[in-house]
């Protein structure tokens, strides 16, 4: 008897990878559940700024001789800056802070600095034309300054941060929330850490989420986050403003004050907006990195989605553009990708810190690649990733959608299906 069939198109960058799956086969979706917009996102934001979560309004703590350091996120993250921008611009002139007490930090953590064309993207040509703008660079060593040690439990992290951090007198930091493999949900601290600090604070605390016994997505108060912000309060940060939108890229959140408090309560609207159900787990799960599609290091978040919904021995289908390629700045997570899962936790244990040769932000990277292919074979869909690329990953590649779906289906007949569209950023919930 002739199956029915049905289409399914998941995002593939701008475009859409298409084919067909036998329908009675399919388990879950993977769709977002529909979360209406904020209407006026400029007034929501004002409206945080004289209301915050867990400290006075902002203009009840900056003091109009204050050197404002605003931190932003580059182009790996969704957040509306440019919208954002003007109105706290705005509201910090109005509260007599002048244009040239406000600078501009873009947090670019371990990637690669932003081109001209892609600042002024980011924040808008008014703003680019008015402030000054800088970038983290991490390789930058003579901007880099050590502010000495954090402890957490019985783990002491390096405080490297950017300079300016220190001739700022009030830093705020924007930002968006999402589920997070390592910190549990972007947003809030994670502006300082990664975002403006050295090589060896970045390592110490995302390998501490990496060698935990599980991949702490959707929980916020995992070792890594609580390190990240351990490091924020040493550096300074004394107010954020972090949106929370929805699968349009539509603002439906805004939080803001206490960079703990305000992202705890981000991070609550997150995981409804960005949950989706799994009933059971799948034989084969099809998923794309989107919005994540600049390159493996940022897609790897869909794999990660993929991991919490596949069985183990089954199948991930992963669908990413990469369209810059493997990774930026980090040479050695080549090296890292061809050790096993416990080989490379167990290397991770053994290695400094301070080792920045070494680089244990790819590691983090590599172990959580480990763990997923470890636990299902990966069959990936792409036009960025060169056939060394994939053969050091330990994937196997394929040139549609369809020809990977067909290849899972001969190696598990009836396999269960199940579909992530936006495993970049989604949160799998399992009854």
């Amino acid at each position: 008897m002739k199956r029915n069939r049905r289409s399914i198109a998941i995002p593939y960058g701008n475009e859409a990878a298409r084919a067909s799956v036998p329908a009675d086969l399919v388990v879950f979706d993977g769709i977002m559940p529909k979360i209406p917009s904020i209407v006026d996102l400029e007034t929501a934001v004002l409206e945080k700024l004289d209301n915050p979560r867990g400290c006075k309004p902002l203009k009840a703590m900056v003091s109009k001789a204050d050197r404002i350091l605003i931190l932003i996120e580059d182009n790996t993250r969704q957040t509306p800056v440019k919208r954002i921008l003007p109105v706290l611009i705005s509201y910090l002139k109005n509260n007599e802070i002048k244009t040239n007490q406000i600078e501009i930090l873009i947090a670019t953590g371990t990637h690669r600095v932003m081109t001209e064309e892609e600042v002024i993207e980011k924040v808008g040509l008014d703003v680019f034309n008015s402030l000054q703008i800088y970038q983290h660079d991490f390789k930058k060593k003579d901007d880099i300054v050590d502010l000495g040690t954090v402890n957490l439990g019985e783990s002491t992290i390096p405080v490297h941060v950017n300079k300016r951090a220190l001739e700022a007198d009030f830093i705020i930091g924007l930002g968006n929330i999402v589920p997070h493999c390592d910190a549990g949900y972007s947003g809030g601290g994670k502006i300082v850490q990664p975002g403006i600090c050295g090589l060896a604070t970045t390592a110490s605390t995302h390998i501490a989420g990496a060698l935990l016994a599980e991949i702490p997505l959707g929980n916020a108060d995992n070792p890594c986050r609580l390190g990240i912000e351990k490091v924020a309060q040493r550096v300074g940060l004394r107010f954020i403003i972090n949106t929370v939108m929805n699968a349009n890229q539509e603002v439906v959140a805004v939080v803001a004050g206490d960079f703990v408090k305000a992202h705890r309560e981000g991070s609550k609207i997150a995981a409804n907006v960005y949950g989706v159900d799994i009933p059971v787990l799948a034989d084969i799960t099809i998923v794309s990195s989107h919005p994540c599609n600049i390159d493996y290091w940022q897609a790897m978040k869909g794999l990660v989605s993929a991991y919490f919904t596949v069985k183990s021995g089954g199948y991930i289908i992963f669908v990413s553009p990469c369209y810059e390629g493997l990774e930026h700045n980090h040479p050695q997570l080549r090296e890292w990708l061809r050790y096993s899962y416990s080989e490379s936790c167990n290397l991770a244990r053994q290695t400094s810190l301070g080792d920045e040769s070494a680089d244990l932000v790819a590691a983090d990277i590599a172990i959580c690649n480990a763990r997923i292919r470890e636990k299902a074979n990966i069959l990936i869909v792409s036009e960025g990733l060169t056939k060394e690329d994939i053969a050091v990953l330990g994937y196997e590649k394929f040139d549609t959608l369809q020809a990977a779906i067909d290849y899972a289906l001969r190696e598990i007949p009836n396999g269960k299906i199940g579909i992530l569209p936006r495993g970049g950023d989604c949160l799998p919930i399992k009854r």
